[in-house]
């Protein structure tokens, strides 16, 4: 070993000196000014809009400890060619960074996801997974306290829901990229747990979309939530919620099927005919329970029920004289001997029954009272039996006739209500075949 003359230690001494303090010093001078320059800012939009597939747009960038970047102001804008330009689909004030290894990790504050309809939200959601299975990172994590989503279903109005403690994460995987997220829906001052999961299925030849969506816990959901489909206060009245759970299924391009399982509450009866068949009356709020309720394509029908099985039940109301005479005529529901018919509305107690729709058309009707009542009643008032149960099998042309009168040609009168109420109940296999021409002859 060569012994170290002391011109050589001093010379040991400076470069080490050199390497642990001017070079860190360089190079933090270096860090500065690059992250300080004015095109910086437009650096990270570009180097993050490639990696996501949008315009990104920032306002201030922060690097508060290492791995950890602090993005102030963040929009994102995805490219709407039918709209002539960009549409905005996300913002935040803040949006914190962490990496750990291959997870990533995101805290978001004061977030807004925007989308011109729900089926242009899973459209944006499935752009966005086209991309999965690339990149650095396996698994996406997201944090809010709070989020804003805002859908314009129409010019009229748009739906905005209002979600807390959002929490979520993406699996980047190559062939079953999903997304799963548990919030909680604020309304009125309460608020309900609810769980959401994505999957997109790249296995098969046709790519398989499978969304299921969930209340877990807390109070049921408004039903405004289903305006998202079909308008809710015309239907089921201002007072309905909601609880259970919602499977949507698209196969390649098709459009959507749909499965629900739950619970319809408070459903406003006298909303419902007052709006959709005024030529009959009833009163009462309804309880829904449904078993499964399917929405899918039919041969030679399009898009609609395919079959759905559950319980209603009531309480205290009334129902129309009308109303009774066309169940009894078009669906064989049997009337008592009992019933007083001499004024133009019958008040009962309660009302309970089990249905089961099949995909041809036919319905099953039973008795909903259990042991307290006789197996096939159905509408009674205090101890008295008022209305029982067909014998035998009804079908979707008997309910139509009995919700809309018609001559005894014609499947119902034409009208919006009618025609809509007919194009999504499964028809009979005869009648679906003819159902077009006999709307066309009214």
């Amino acid at each position: 070993m060569l012994p170290l003359t002391r011109p050589h230690r001093q010379a040991l001494a400076t470069l080490a000196m050199t390497v642990l303090t001017v070079v860190p010093t360089g190079y933090v001078a270096l860090t500065a000014w690059r992250i300080n320059r004015p095109g910086h800012i437009r650096d990270v939009e570009i180097e993050i809009g490639r990696s996501v597939g949008l315009q990104v747009t920032l306002d201030g960038v922060r690097y508060p400890r290492p791995g950890e970047v602090v993005y102030q102001g963040m929009v994102l804008r995805q490219d709407e060619p039918r709209r002539g330009g960009l549409t905005e689909i996300a913002r935040a004030k803040s949006v914190r960074l962490r990496r750990n290894g291959r997870e990533l990790m995101l805290e978001a504050e004061g977030l807004t996801l925007r989308a011109a309809s729900p089926k242009a939200a899973m459209a944006q959601v499935g752009t966005l997974l086209s991309g999965a299975g690339e990149g650095t990172y396996r698994q996406v994590s997201l944090a809010a306290p709070s989020c804003t989503i805002e859908l314009a279903t129409g010019a009229a109005k748009g739906l905005t829901f209002e979600l807390r403690d959002l929490a979520a994460a993406f699996q980047n995987d190559k062939k079953v990229p999903s997304l799963s997220a548990s919030y909680r829906l604020v309304d009125d001052g309460g608020s309900t747990r609810c769980e959401l999961s994505l999957a997109r299925d790249r296995k098969a030849e046709a790519v398989e979309t499978i969304v299921i969506l969930k209340t877990m816990e807390g109070l049921p959901l408004p039903a405004r939530v289903f305006d998202a489909f079909f308008e809710s206060d015309a239907w089921l009245g201002s007072s309905a919620r909601v609880q259970g759970a919602l499977t949507l299924t698209q196969s390649g391009s098709s459009d959507w099927q749909a499965e629900f399982s739950g619970d319809l509450i408070d459903v406003d009866l006298k909303t419902l005919f007052e709006r959709r068949f005024p030529r009959h009356r009833m009163t009462g709020l309804a309880h829904v329970a449904i078993k499964q309720a399917r929405w899918a394509n039919r041969a030679g029908q399009g898009f609609g029920w395919v079959g759905a099985e559950g319980e209603l039940s009531t309480g205290a109301g009334t129902i129309g004289v009308d109303l009774l005479h066309s169940l009894g005529r078009e669906m064989r529901f049997r009337m008592s001997s009992k019933l007083n018919v001499r004024h133009p509305d019958v008040s009962f107690s309660s009302v309970g029954f089990t249905f089961d729709l099949t995909s041809d058309g036919d319905i099953q009707v039973g008795g909903g009272f259990r042991s307290q009542f006789a197996p096939d009643d159905i509408l009674v008032d205090n101890e008295r039996a008022m209305v029982k149960a067909p014998d035998g099998r009804a079908n979707v042309r008997g309910l139509l006739k009995s919700l809309f009168p018609a001559s005894a040609d014609n499947l119902a009168p034409v009208t919006t209500d009618s025609q809509r109420v007919s194009r999504f109940l499964p028809l009979p296999p005869d009648v679906a075949s003819r159902a077009p021409q006999a709307q066309r002859a009214n």
